[in-house]
């Protein structure tokens, strides 16, 4: 491992705090070495809000995968979401005054510097700007415009912002575990990363992570993010529901949650029964089936019509080919996919993470998406490979050959 790059990606969940260790070889590509999870502590709605509690479990959880890794980590990558990431649409317009008018890469960086200038809050930072596209002159819809001749260069890009507390607030507790460095990145973009395919994000796709207390979107139009956001409600919400319908105890409604739980009521079959465990040794009791599913179907039903309602008030319109596509551990319920298709008149299916060399098939799972995504993201970042999936089974290579090569992943994320 000596010759390789170690890496590590920390996904800080309000239930789970989950850590993978990769190595980047040579020819760039990423082995898992370990992976790691703890019950979060300290973390609400995905944001740190004890830092000693948080600072615990981190600790323990990076340290346990180091031993398992047997390496000392080199890079650090770790992921921001929930209602408090906005997605803004901006525009950079400059003129063109080399010689030949002729498109430079600092030309590029001119327009996109002027798209990232426009009033910001100061609780707000800006993670990224996400490129869309160029209009060289009148040429719109270009994606690498470098060595075209034109005037006018416009670029179109999403800048993300989030909250710079609850930013600082994440670095800190991660530094205090001796990581001085930790880059912080939007999961939503982790996510996609190990999940959609270059296809999947030219048809049009959207993605969504129903974590325990935030549910995150990121919608994908002509291969490029076209909004991000998201909502502080998720899983949890349904496991309280459940406890107080029931009159259960959490750590009971969890259980029947994920042992019977279906948001989907039409296709439970009426006549089936679930036995519901009791306190003490009294003995359980025997419900309907569907009367479960009558407690959960409301607010997964509310998660995604909030997300929707969101995207028709930012007026996010087009074709989306690839559906909707569900991640995390919120999305582990029976009939969701089937919910989501009701709700978004679409197409909707299980997101599974790319089987990344090393990585054992139980941990091919939608709740540990972000994790591997983030290793992904970082991987990537230090490698300098070139826009979208990995060049192995998800790739369309013959209509992407070329494209973003100039200057690698500067089209794709400038943080």
């Amino acid at each position: 491992m000596g010759s390789e790059k170690v890496m590590m990606g920390l996904d800080i969940g309000s239930n789970w705090v989950r850590a993978v260790i990769g190595s980047l070889s040579k020819d760039g590509q990423v082995m898992i070495d370990s992976i790691c999870e703890r019950q979060s502590e300290g973390v609400k709605n995905g944001i740190v809000v004890n830092l000693e509690q948080t600072y615990k479990v981190i600790a323990s959880v990076i340290q346990e995968a180091e031993l398992q890794a047997g390496a000392e980590v080199q890079s650090f990558i770790t992921g921001v979401g929930g209602s408090s990431v906005e997605g803004r649409q901006s525009e950079g317009v400059i003129g063109i005054n080399t010689k030949g008018f002729q498109i430079t890469k600092a030309d590029i960086l001119r327009s996109l510097e002027i798209a990232r200038t426009f009033n910001l809050s100061p609780d707000r930072v800006i993670l990224h700007t996400l490129v869309q596209d160029f209009t060289v002159d009148s040429r719109g819809g270009i994606k690498d415009p470098i060595d075209m001749t034109g005037h006018r260069l416009e670029s179109r890009a999403l800048v993300v912002t989030a909250s710079s507390a609850n930013c600082n607030n994440a670095k800190k507790v991660i530094q205090k575990v001796g990581i001085p460095n930790p880059r912080i990145v939007l999961s939503q973009l982790a996510d996609a990363e190990v999940v959609l395919s270059t296809d999947e994000r030219e048809m049009g796709t959207i993605l969504i992570n129903i974590g325990a207390n935030t549910s995150d979107m990121i919608v994908y139009q002509n291969g490029a993010p076209s909004y991000v956001g998201g909502v502080d409600i998720g899983g949890s919400s349904v496991t309280g529901d459940i406890a107080y319908l029931l009159n259960k105890p959490k750590q009971i409604a969890e259980q029947i949650k994920c042992e019977y739980g279906c948001c989907y009521i039409p296709s439970v079959d009426p006549e089936e029964k679930i036995l519901i465990p009791q306190l003490g040794n009294l003995p359980s009791i025997s419900i309907p089936k569907k009367e479960l599913s009558k407690i959960i179907e409301p607010r997964m039903a509310e998660i995604f019509s909030l997300l929707k309602k969101d995207l028709e008030e930012k007026q996010v319109r087009g074709s989306f080919g690839g559906g909707v596509v569900l991640v995390g551990g919120g999305s582990l319920l029976s009939g969701i996919t089937d919910l989501a298709s009701e709700i978004f008149r679409m197409q909707a299916r299980i997101g599974f993470p790319e089987a990344l060399a090393g990585l054992d098939r139980s941990y091919i799972n939608r709740k540990y998406a972000t994790v591997l995504g983030l290793l992904k993201t970082e991987a990537k970042k230090m490698s300098g490979s070139i826009d979208g999936r990995s060049r192995g089974r998800h790739s369309s290579s013959s209509e992407r050959t070329g494209l973003f090569r100039k200057i690698g992943n500067f089209f794709r994320t400038v943080v």
